[in-house]
């Protein structure tokens, strides 16, 4: 019999409890919502309060076994005992910090050398969840500074012999950069930079400024915020303007990569940051039909920087993602098919070029970009149409949908309403 068991602990996986091993048999949870139900008189309804997120409970059934599983038994009986919160491993559900509120143990009647045991946890920290964020957000960065180098390194070889024709051949490439970065400039003085860059001050700010993952400083004043954005223009505009000035091709990507990366930089809200970077993920050319050599250099060599402009845009729009928040389920999914696509369209010119270093490097940074805003709409509430009779506050709307009024800015921000206190009849909001 003990023999059998013995075979039976090799199949199943091991568990521990601030260190004490046991084998796994069988475990639940418990998962939800803390509700307060709240009842009133001559009313058929009652109104649900949500106070957050239920604790999560975990059972365990486990068994010790082999000549040392008396002495496991009085180390797991003294863990339960000490004071404060230990760490559970558990094959499934990782790691995690648990209050061991319960635990007993049994001996099998006629068995020697073995001990089962039940514990009931519950969980004070989720170590798992953030390992996969943290995890999720390192492979993109990793992704990212990998496409750039294949990029930068796809682009030398392209134009490694056109640019042997000498310097007409080098400018008809810094003139392409140059005009694609001219949108930066434009993007970085437009209303949009300007509105996003108000993201980090404190206090409600209104519907006109969205914060999806900006972070806020709260000694940051409209003069400050204001000061910082008009320095990060100008090491923009410095950066776009070296454009023109570059002596190789080595130099021109390293400038092309550059730009983009300001732009992110100068921009604290990530939506913000999409919003100025999208223009600049469309770079194309007219090129002229020559049959002579130095003709055909030319059009590789803008070819080859237009395509460089695209890529520098997508590694940073990429970043962005990666930093921002959305505020639904549709709103993940309409950034993952966006972006994806571009990122597709992308390697698939890379492909056609030639190009195998930028299209693997891009076709991983599109899963890793793809799995994050996938992992993050996934645990986002869903939209839904409200409809009224007639126009109601927000506050009331917020009262009756969410009960919380707190909810308004929110609401408003999605009908842009023409005054708070009339909302539209009929709009989108979130359902929970």
């Amino acid at each position: 019999m003990t023999g059998m068991i013995a075979t039976l602990a090799g199949e199943y996986l091991q568990g521990s409890f601030r260190g004490i091993p046991f084998v796994v048999v069988g475990s639940g949870g418990n998962n939800g919502r803390n509700f307060q139900i709240h009842r009133y008189p001559f009313r058929d309804q009652v109104w649900a309060e949500d106070l957050g997120r239920a604790p999560r409970s975990y059972r365990v059934r486990a068994f010790l076994i082999g000549p040392e599983c008396l002495a496991q038994r009085q180390l797991l009986a003294m863990a339960a005992e000490v004071e404060g919160v230990g760490t559970l491993v558990h094959p499934s559900i990782g790691a995690r910090q648990c209050a061991l509120t319960r635990f007993e143990w049994y001996e099998r009647d006629g068995v020697m050398g073995i001990v089962d045991i039940e514990m009931e946890l519950v969980e004070s920290r989720d170590w798992l969840g953030s390992t996969i964020t943290l995890a999720l957000d390192a492979a993109i960065g990793l992704a990212a500074i990998t496409f750039g180098a294949a990029a930068a390194s796809d682009y030398g070889s392209d134009t490694l012999a056109p640019y042997a024709y000498g310097k007409s051949v080098l400018g008809a490439g810094r003139a392409v950069a140059s005009l694609w970065g001219a949108g930066a400039v434009t993007a970085i003085r437009s209303p949009a930079a300007f509105s996003s860059a108000l993201a980090t001050l404190p206090g409600n700010l209104g519907r006109y400024v969205g914060g999806n993952g900006a972070t806020v400083d709260q000694t940051a004043t409209e003069t400050s915020v204001l000061q910082d954005l008009t320095a990060n223009g100008q090491l923009v505009s410095a950066n776009v303007a070296a454009l023109a000035d570059v002596a190789d091709a080595t130099a021109l990507a390293t400038a092309i990569l550059a730009v983009p990366e300001s732009v992110r930089s100068a921009v604290a809200d990530p939506a913000g940051q999409i919003a100025v970077l999208s223009p600049l993920a469309s770079c194309s050319v007219s090129v002229l039909a020559s049959s002579a050599p130095i003709g055909g250099a030319i059009a590789t060599a803008q070819a080859a920087t237009a395509t460089l402009c695209r890529q520098a845009a997508l590694l940073s729009l990429s970043r962005a993602c990666a930093d921002w928040q959305p505020s639904s389920a549709e709103d993940a999914q309409a950034m993952r098919v966006k972006l994806g696509t571009l990122l597709d369209d992308e390697a698939t010119t890379a492909a056609d070029n030639g190009n195998d270093a930028s299209f693997q490097a891009l076709r991983a940074l599109r899963a890793q970009v793809l799995q994050d805003l996938a992992d993050r709409g996934a645990r986002l509430p869903d939209m839904v149409t409200v409809t009224r009779n007639a126009p109601l506050p927000a506050l009331v709307l917020a009262q009756q949908l969410y009960a919380n009024g707190s909810r308004a800015p929110d609401l408003i921000r999605r009908a842009d309403p023409i005054h708070p206190a009339f909302m539209p009849t009929s709009f989108e909001a979130l359902s929970s």
